[in-house]
């Protein structure tokens, strides 16, 4: 079964559910694998997902975000919402995997919601959305430069209407917010210099979570 706590604010904590947040190009994705990789070589069962899923209702905020349609910017943190609470409750969802005693390794979620949708609709609005859905156990959040995140992008087949300096200089500052706002959540936040090597925070990511492996 789910391992189910309280947080310091009300919220559920979800334990054995981590999240992996930054800005475009922090590096997430790839620390998501490579901690998935760990896990399965010391036989810990893991689930890895990502946020917007590959439902039906992610597969369309993919298509907007690719700039395929366009929508009005109230629309996006409806769709988001709807998304993620398929990709919890759903059939497959995190809560299943959960349920299964699997570690669920999660590549952005409410807190990407939080900095990227509430720069152009009103943050509370946005917050309203989201607090109805359990918080994770950890946080990993990669802090890099918005410069950085850029230059790390430019070679990608497929630009998304998000990765321009502009408005990743304002998720970032957003970020910030949100981490503060979560501070005294309940949740296990750590925050990683995201211009370190890859290895070296990989390797204090296997750190920090052996501590709670039990």
């Amino acid at each position: 079964m789910a391992r189910i706590g309280t947080g310091n604010q009300g919220r559920i904590i979800l334990e054995r559910f981590i999240v992996f947040e930054g800005i475009d190009g922090a590096g997430t994705t790839t620390q998501v694998r490579l901690l998935a990789e760990r896990c399965k070589r010391e036989g810990i069962p893991v689930f890895t997902t990502g946020e917007p899923t590959e439902n039906c209702i992610g597969k369309t905020i993919r298509q907007i975000l690719k700039g395929e349609y366009r929508v009005h910017p109230s629309t996006m943190p409806l769709l988001f919402a709807a998304d993620r609470n398929e990709h919890l409750y759903g059939e497959r969802g995190i809560l299943s995997y959960l349920e299964k005693g699997y570690w669920v390794f999660c590549d952005r979620y409410v807190f990407s919601s939080l900095a990227y949708q509430t720069i152009e609709n009103d943050y509370q609005l946005v917050t309203e959305l989201n607090d109805r859905f359990p918080l994770p156990g950890i946080l990993f959040y990669l802090e890099v430069p918005p410069e950085t995140g850029i230059d790390r992008i430019q070679n990608r087949e497929t630009k998304e209407i998000y990765e321009v300096l502009t408005f990743q200089e304002k998720v970032y500052q957003q970020y910030r917010r949100v981490l503060s706002t979560y501070q005294n959540s309940g949740m296990k936040i750590r925050i990683f210099d995201g211009t370190e090597p890859m290895e070296r925070i990989h390797e204090e990511m296997w750190s920090f979570i052996e501590k709670f492996r039990y």
